[in-house]
């Protein structure tokens, strides 16, 4: 994977001229629609303790010969009293529009960002040019370490501020940086065999506990999370151990982003009413939504400046990918398009042959924008989330999964399911297109999304049922609350069927493992997942969502040794995901259904094998029993096709399987809402 080096770098600062538009880096340029012009204040960062920017040396910016509207300066010339040039050092700069001092503006393609009385970008002199603080790539693979085809991934979505939550559980409060994540929790991944992290936004924006959809400086990491080296050594430290690094990227709105004081007509839709502007749009969730179908001066201003932060990113960060925030709302296929084009484009320009992916978050559920030939005879994105996936495991789970009359059968929506050929719609009660390719399904259990009781963690979802049905409290305080006294290491004990719940619920999020790591497509594990977390604090309330950090104390070996045995049973599940030949293709054959599974009060018994294109009983091939029923089954009998076989992450307490010498059928034992994967 490793490449010349001056040969790469060559390539990346290419792109960064084309993203940029620029002759040099030396030059700062801004859109700006004023009467009297704009200039530009600066002052050494080392003058903090004289900080008055309305003292600050004031230059003007000139009108752009390349842009109309945009306004730009040279950095080379600029100077301070008694000096030629700029001495060596760092700078902090605003720009003031049309005289206003008292309301300054920061600059929204700032890379760098400092924050003292208001925030304001960075800029950094040597030699009487701009410079940025050195980093290496020299090293970024070292030999025989390669990134993971699209096919191959197991995503890790990572919120960066749960990383590390406050000590002691004082209270429920995300501490993570890109340092702390980097040395705390990569190697920790890597032994898991996860392959791909999905960075939750961190592009700097006006959130400091929560998940950042609401980006400010778009060109910046967030002021709370690190440094620019900090995020580069980050995402190195990943790529050194074979984990690519996704970056989610927020599109659809901006939350207080300079370019709303700058030019906010040219780059966003009406604050009051952005729907009479661009009918269909989806919600602004608290920001002022990008405006995207009309044309100012022949130029679509919002969505040159995404492929811009885009191509950023992918230059000066090396992202693998982005996983696109609000597809839905952004409402425009020919932006969204040219967007996966242009990443694309640059992305195997500065790093030929590495892979690469654009994943769309769609409510609306629309599979065939991953379609080849979907629109304008291309594909509009790589992949997307698979909603459908969660909520019908979780209903299969939980034995919810009904069918009325004149909708499909559950075997076939079971199907659906694994396989991805078809989607369930639930809301609409309508069947959908599926998927042609494992590649273009992002499977989940849980997201970061956790607000609505059906998309809450899936450790919670599981538990519920069981503590309702022995007459314990099951809201969220309950759960954390038994999570918490397990061992009796705070005041009080969870009592010995409370624990024992938790048990069977653990067991049972094993099995929902299973069937992630099974099915057709790539899977993706919220942060905690992997181990069991539950909710601390309220998942419906907005706020308490996005604060309630991982609880990594959870996963202990010795105080919480269930959670920790989940852990290991999902890594060895992982390790068959992205090894195991058969589970790197598209081929599966259902060969069993309990005859009665389409029956309201049925059995819930099916099993499946993912053949790599091969005929059932052939060696190379991933075999799955499943119970998703209430019924217990000391000893199950099934065709078999298999002579041998190896079982992957074997539950607690099971029958070992038998298979007779006539090789036509197999006994074992399922417990109820027990997945079995097996591997020949």
């Amino acid at each position: 994977m490793a490449a010349n080096v001056d040969v790469v770098d060559e390539r990346v600062e290419e792109a960064l001229v084309s993203v940029t538009g620029l002759s040099s880096r030396n030059i700062l340029r801004i859109p700006a629609a004023v009467e009297t012009g704009v200039q530009m204040r600066y002052s050494p960062l080392r003058a903090r303790d004289k900080f008055n920017p309305r003292s600050w040396i004031s230059v003007p910016l000139t009108s752009s010969p390349h842009a109309a509207g945009y306004y730009e300066i040279n950095l080379v010339g600029l100077k301070l009293p008694g000096y030629e040039h700029l001495p060596d050092g760092a700078y902090e700069y605003e720009f003031v529009l049309d005289g206003d001092v008292d309301h300054p503006v920061a600059d929204p393609y700032a890379t760098e960002i400092t924050k003292f009385g208001g925030y304001r970008g960075v800029f950094r002199i040597e030699h009487g040019r701009r410079w940025q603080l050195p980093f290496s790539w020299d090293d970024e693979f070292p030999e025989g370490v390669q990134l993971a085809n699209n096919h191959e991934l197991v995503i890790y979505e990572m919120p960066m501020r749960w990383m590390e939550s406050a000590p002691q559980r004082i209270r429920q409060v995300g501490l993570g940086t890109f340092e702390r994540a980097a040395f705390m929790r990569l190697d920790e991944l890597k032994e898991l065999g996860i392959n791909a992290i999905e960075l939750l936004p961190v592009l700097d924006s006006a959130d400091t506990l929560n998940w950042g959809y609401g980006t400010r400086f778009f060109f910046a990491p967030d002021i709370d999370m690190g440094t620019p080296v900090d995020l580069k050594y980050f995402v190195k430290q990943c790529h050194r151990r074979g984990i690519r690094v996704i970056f989610d990227v927020v599109m659809n709105h901006a939350r207080g982003c300079p370019l709303q004081k700058l030019d906010s007509k040219k780059f966003f839709l009406k604050e009051d009413n952005p729907q009479e502007e661009e009918l269909g749009r989806g919600e602004s969730w608290g920001g002022r939504m990008f405006r995207y179908r009309t044309m100012i001066d022949g130029q679509f201003p919002a969505r040159e400046f995404h492929h811009q932060v885009a191509e950023f990113l992918i230059c000066e960060y090396h992202a693998d990918g982005f996983r696109v925030d609000e597809f839905r709302g952004i409402d425009n296929w020919d932006f969204m398009q040219e967007f996966r084009d242009r990443a694309w484009g640059v992305h195997q320009t500065a790093f030929p042959g590495r892979p690469f992916v654009v994943i769309a978050e769609h409510s609306a559920r629309e599979t065939k924008i991953t379609h080849d030939g979907c629109h304008n005879g291309r594909k509009i994105v790589d992949s997307m989330w698979n909603f459908g996936f969660r909520d019908e495991t979780r209903r299969l789970l939980r034995s919810e999964m009904h069918t009325d009359w004149g909708q499909p059968r559950r075997r076939d929506r079971i199907c659906w399911t694994i396989s991805g050929r078809q989607t369930w719609d639930d809301y609409s009660h309508q069947v959908k297109d599926g998927f042609y390719d494992m590649a273009q399904a992002v499977n989940y259990l849980t997201s970061h999304d956790v607000e609505k009781d059906a998309e809450k963690r899936i450790m919670n979802h599981l538990l519920e049922p069981l503590l309702r049905q022995h007459g314990f409290g099951y809201t969220w305080e309950h759960i954390s609350w038994i999570a918490d006294h397990l061992d009796g290491g705070y005041e009080g004990r969870a009592n010995q069927q409370q624990r024992f719940d938790h048990g069977v619920a653990l067991e049972r999020l094993r099995s929902a493992f299973g069937l992630l790591m099974t099915s057709v497509g790539i899977p993706m594990i919220l942060a905690g997942d992997e181990f069991g977390d539950v909710h601390d604090l309220d998942h419906k309330n907005y706020r308490y969502k996005m604060s309630d950090p991982v609880d990594w104390q959870r996963k202990d070996c010795c105080r919480y040794p269930n959670n920790h045995a989940l852990r290991s049973g999902v890594g060895k599940l992982i390790k068959q995901r992205t090894s195991h030949p058969a589970l790197l293709r598209n081929e599966i054959d259902f060969f069993y259904f309990h005859p009665t599974i389409d029956e309201t009060d049925g059995e819930r018994v099916f099993a499946y094998a993912r053949t790599r294109g091969e005929p059932l009983g052939r060696q190379q091939q991933v075999v799955v029993v499943a119970n998703v029923g209430p019924s217990d089954y000391p000893q199950f009998d099934l065709p078999w096709h298999w002579p041998d076989v190896t079982e992957i992450a074997p539950p607690t307490y099971k029958m070992d399987l038998h298979i007779p010498a006539s090789q036509t059928w197999a006994r074992l034992s399922l417990a109820p809402y027990q997945v079995r994967v097996f591997a020949t």
